[in-house]
């Protein structure tokens, strides 16, 4: 299936998800030498189109100049979003493994990604919910925009999405096991149970503070907080070692009451019987 607007001809080529009020698909722009791709929302319904130009209209947390790409077509209506290769957060985020200093970086960047998303709060509101936030190797977080509009609330502010992100967040914390001691998981513990984060600036202020108080302390600090966090595998290393030398030490025994001496030893004390040219049992 193609769309023709006036300046791109839109080739499907990947069906996203499917329902009653439209389709999220992937579409390759043929009149491009580089085919590029978008994310593309296709729809019949006028009443979503004319909500989401309401939304991008009335937006407070956006540039007053940001526009919505939307045409139609063989009496369709496609939004058209720029297209990036999807590496779910919540999927690829491997919080059990990662020191927390790193962990925490990820979150901070969640945060910033929300806030400096260009996105009106009820379509971010759609990206959240729809697991639109990515994870790349490195760390850094990003958006996707392969999302269903059809589910668009025009009132949804500031504070609804904020609550999605400390849900996602609250997620992550807990891939620590809980004997980790970890501030942030604490404070935010206790702060959304009080559903006191309006904003995104409050959240990305106490995942700071949090955080800065694991820096406390200096090189020494941070060592406590790797053996606090590692002491699990320690455990199982130390433990490996144990259970070796407690082998060790009982075959050593029996080989002592069997044979009445202990070869690996004699072996260690004939290395001492000669120094250089000198033989000491002489």
């Amino acid at each position: 299936m193609e769309y023709h607007s006036q300046g791109m001809r839109l080739s499907e080529v990947q069906l996203i998800s499917e329902n009653e009020y439209g389709r999220v698909t992937v579409c390759e722009d043929l009149s491009s030498s580089e085919r590029t791709r978008y994310a593309v929302y296709i729809t019949d319904d006028h009443e979503i189109i004319s909500k989401l130009h309401r939304v991008y209209h009335n937006a407070t947390n956006i540039p007053s100049d940001t526009e919505i790409s939307y045409f139609s077509d063989q009496g369709h209506f496609l939004v058209v979003f720029p297209y990036v290769p999807a590496r779910e957060l919540l999927k690829f985020y491997m919080g059990s493994t990662m020191p927390i200093p790193e962990c925490e970086e990820v979150f901070k960047n969640y945060v910033i990604t929300c806030m400096t998303s260009n996105l009106p709060w009820p379509v971010l509101y759609l990206a959240l919910s729809q697991s639109q936030v990515n994870v790349a190797r490195d760390g850094s977080v990003y958006l996707s925009y392969s999302f269903d509009l059809s589910g668009l609330n025009e009132e949804i502010k500031e504070g609804d999405c904020v609550a999605l992100c400390v849900r996602d967040l609250m997620d992550m914390l807990s891939q620590k096991p809980a004997n980790i001691r970890w501030d942030l998981r604490e404070l935010l513990t206790k702060r959304s149970k009080r559903a006191v984060f309006t904003r995104f600036t409050e959240l990305y202020r106490d995942i700071e503070v949090a955080s800065g108080r694991n820096r406390k302390g200096g090189f020494f600090r941070r060592i406590l907080l790797w053996f606090s966090d590692n002491k699990d595998q320690l455990f199982r290393v130390f433990l490996t070692i144990s259970i070796i030398l407690v082998i060790f030490t009982i075959v050593t025994f029996l080989t002592n009451a069997i044979f009445g001496d202990v070869p690996w030893l004699r072996l260690f004390i004939r290395s001492f019987e000669r120094i250089g040219t000198q033989s000491l049992t002489e």
